[in-house]
């Protein structure tokens, strides 16, 4: 490694002085650019003796721009900690009190997040000392956007039980949801509520709409699923494995 990283710094002084010597600051004579195509042929011969420090300069710059990524976010998730973790009109499932939290933002037609439903239920049951959070982000047109409404007003008007088994009914079902669906589902997990024809559009069901999707634009979020976890966010499918082994070092770090 030490060996191609002064091969890396060679190359890049090659560089920087080769582009020094072609711009249009300095005034070169013949002999001078005699010696600047004896230096290109020089570099070109090296580029393709060691085609290897091409693909290592990349990997390392790719490594210091995730390392970036990673730091920002960090911050970012640190900054909006409580509006990810405490807001009360977010289901919660678990410990309350837990340090081990898992935050999905889901659309209900979401092909991806169905798919992770039963890894997650089947993980919770299992790890019973890690919370779960729903965050509603109905990205994926007006049947998105009518489903997050029927859950949302469940949860504010049936509370976390209801909520729980309707959230379920949606996250098995594999076929469009349309209103009478909804209003079955509901129906099924025990709901109250009668009249969701004009309770759907309220203002505080909107108002949690929206303040999920501004959150969502805070973190970068554009598409579900999306999993904060400790201090990353884990964009797209994860398999049982891999949230195993995230929740495992989020644990080792408390």
């Amino acid at each position: 490694m030490v060996k191609k990283q002064k091969y890396l710094i060679t190359f890049f002084l090659f560089f920087l002085y080769y582009q020094a010597l072609h711009s249009n600051e300095l005034s070169l004579l013949s002999e001078d650019k005699l010696e600047i195509n004896k230096l290109n042929l020089l570099i070109k011969e090296y580029i393709l003796e060691n085609p290897e420090i091409i693909i290592e300069a990349i990997e390392i710059y790719q490594e210091k721009q995730n390392f970036k990524t990673i730091d920002k976010e960090k911050k970012l998730i640190k900054s909006l900690r409580s509006e990810i973790l405490d807001d009360k009109n977010s289901y919660q499932y678990g410990d309350k009190n837990s340090k081990n939290t898992i935050v999905e933002f889901i659309d209900y037609n979401c092909g991806y997040c169905k798919r992770n439903h039963n890894i997650i239920m089947k993980f919770l049951k299992k790890n019973n000392d890690v919370r779960y959070i729903v965050k509603e982000l109905p990205i994926l047109g007006e049947r998105s956007i009518l489903a997050s409404k029927f859950a949302i007003l469940i949860y504010l008007k049936d509370g976390p039980e209801v909520y729980q088994k309707f959230f379920n009914f949606l996250m098995t079902h594999k076929n469009q949801l349309d209103f009478q669906i909804l209003k079955s589902f509901a129906s099924k997990a025990g709901s109250k509520i009668n009249d969701f024809d004009n309770q759907i559009n309220i203002k505080k069901v909107n108002s949690v709409i929206a303040t999920n999707l501004l959150l969502a634009e805070k973190l970068s979020i554009n598409g579900t699923p999306t999993f904060v976890i400790g201090n990353s966010i884990i964009r797209g499918f994860i398999s049982s494995e891999e949230l195993q082994e995230i929740i495992d070092n989020v644990r080792k770090k408390q």
